[in-house]
């Protein structure tokens, strides 16, 4: 997750030994095809992923490039993060490129996707993993003491940046006849909790804004579904988390650990996958077990 960037200018960046191009003003690059692994299950399509520099949006990233899939993804300010993402993506033979954006402003969201239909030539996936960073001393303030602006953020970035992302993509996604889009929830959000409320009704919202895109969109061959997490580890989880608290996180669902960002990544992979070609407006449950107490 990123926080907002100080400034609302957008770029894209990349690097390779290969040759680069230029679109409108913005950067990217290209790279060989030589070295491509077997065809997987994206091969050929196009995915868009937010929040893709570090944590579980770059498991994301690297999952749908070793399956075929380009990748643009979107940081904030974690560059060094983005620019190792797309690395990765080239060395695994696919193009990737990196927008910084603050996904909370809605023209940087649309200038994000109009860069990557200029660069990579359509969007077929969409995965948003953009959020609003952890802060122990938010999450654990009382209700009542929250400031309007301690409020606001978790559902600028978490809520209105997927609400952003999906209004500049979602269009053309619906006019070339196919698309899926991948929103991320929280287990917490179905559950309720005592902490973290405000991260709670962003993600919350999110479950509801995937229900309703997929009924929007369906009819024009796209579909949107919702990921609920559960205690995902991070190096921002492990970071902002005391190891009695990450012990004590851990006994909580059946399976009675943690789970992996590339265990949420092969999920989306599914979810962007035909083979999930009759899932729609659902919310896929990734918790470990968590929600069944």
């Amino acid at each position: 997750m990123q926080v907002p960037s100080p400034s609302r200018d957008a770029s894209i960046t990349g690097r390779t030994p290969g040759p680069f191009f230029t679109c409108s003003g913005v950067r990217g690059f290209n790279t060989s095809r030589e070295g491509r692994v077997a065809v997987g299950r994206l091969e050929g399509r196009i995915a868009l992923v937010t929040g893709g520099s570090g944590g579980i949006g770059r498991a994301a990233v690297l999952a749908l490039a070793k399956e075929g899939a380009d990748v643009a993804l979107q940081f904030n300010r974690g560059k060094e993060g983005a620019d190792t993402a797309v690395a990765q993506v080239q060395k695994l033979g696919r193009r990737g490129i990196a927008f910084q954006a603050d996904v909370s402003d809605a023209n940087a969201c649309h200038q994000f996707v109009n860069a990557t239909i200029r660069s990579l030539g359509r969007i077929d996936i969409v995965a948003c993993f953009a959020g609003h960073p952890f802060h122990r001393d938010e999450w654990y303030k009382p209700f009542a003491e929250l400031t309007p602006d301690e409020i606001q953020r978790p559902i600028a970035i978490d809520l209105l940046g997927s609400v952003y992302i999906a209004q500049a993509a979602a269009p053309s996604m619906a006019e070339q006849g196919h698309g899926s889009m991948i929103l991320v929830g929280s287990t917490p959000a179905l559950t309720g909790d005592t902490v973290g409320i405000p991260y709670l009704v962003a993600k919350g919202g999110i479950l509801s804004l995937a229900r309703a895109l997929a009924q929007v969109y369906g009819p024009k061959g796209v579909r949107v579904n919702a990921l609920a997490l559960g205690s995902i580890a991070t190096e921002v989880t492990k970071r902002g988390t005391r190891p009695a608290d990450r012990e004590a996180l851990a006994q909580e669902p059946a399976l009675r650990r943690w789970g992996t960002p590339e265990e949420v990544a092969r999920v989306v992979v599914f979810l962007a996958s035909d083979d999930a070609s009759y899932i729609t407006g659902q919310t896929i449950v990734v918790d470990g077990g968590y929600a069944l107490r």
